[in-house]
């Protein structure tokens, strides 16, 4: 794998990035759990949406939960790409995700569907398929370092994949990471590039104005620290799962 030399200067380092992403991500998901399918998803099913005097506060409230946990994932994306550049072990660092992915998928039904939900697979499969479209990239390419046809075809299937599994941002997230797997030589067009694949989400391309600002430290976490990341997505979930069942029950 390349190994790239990070230019460190004052700013944010990669802990800093990954609490704010785990904030917003925290504020979109009470959002999308507790408000959507906590009260919006209901009132609209039983038809007295228009009637309920709440429900246009609700909905407003909804939106700016929503807009500000646009800025999560496009940062979790960038933190993918320093990963995958920096780690000295990718097979244990994709493991990883795959264990992640499969204990957060219940957390992630009984949160956004209220029970086992087979057509939507939670960020983490995407996450693990960008990594393993990253891989590919990496490990086919001509001599003048671009992709060669067995990577691209690699990433390909990646992001079949992830349309195939209906992975959370499936095809525009691997798009996404591979936009910044790409340009991950120049912190301007990488930010540029960030900018534009996250177009797809209102707000998601203010994400990079934190990016730009990334020191290029890992920053101080102990190894306690680093494992509290990873199992925030699934104990988060499964709070706010437990939070819907208790609040709105049936």
């Amino acid at each position: 794998m390349e190994t790239l030399q990070t230019q460190t200067r004052p700013g944010l380092s990669g802990t800093a990035l990954k609490l704010a992403a785990c904030i917003t991500m925290l504020i979109d998901h009470i959002g999308a759990s507790c408000l959507e399918a906590g009260l919006l998803v209901p009132l609209i099913a039983s038809g007295t949406f228009s009637t309920d005097p709440a429900a246009a506060s609700l909905l407003q409230m909804d939106r700016v939960l929503r807009y500000i946990g646009r800025l999560a994932f496009p940062i979790f994306c960038f933190l993918l790409v320093e990963g995958f550049l920096h780690t000295h072990d990718f097979k244990k660092y994709a493991l990883r995700m795959l264990g992640f992915a499969l204990i957060s998928e219940g957390p992630f039904d009984w949160a956004f569907f209220s029970g086992v939900y087979w057509g939507h697979q939670n960020v983490y499969f995407t996450l693990l398929l960008g990594l393993l479209a990253m891989k590919a990239l990496d490990t086919y390419q001509t001599p003048e370092g671009m992709p060669a046809l067995k990577g691209i075809l690699g990433a390909a299937a990646c992001i079949l994949a992830a349309a195939l599994l209906h992975c959370d941002y499936d095809v525009l997230g691997l798009a996404l990471i591979l936009a910044l797997y790409m340009t991950r030589k120049d912190k301007r067009a990488q930010c540029i590039a960030g900018a534009v694949f996250s177009l797809f989400e209102p707000v998601a391309p203010l994400a990079f104005g934190l990016v730009w600002f990334y020191s290029g430290e890992r920053g101080g976490s102990s190894k306690l620290e680093q494992w509290a990341f990873y199992w925030f997505y699934p104990v988060h979930l499964s709070v706010l799962a437990a939070a819907v069942a208790l609040a709105f029950p049936g």
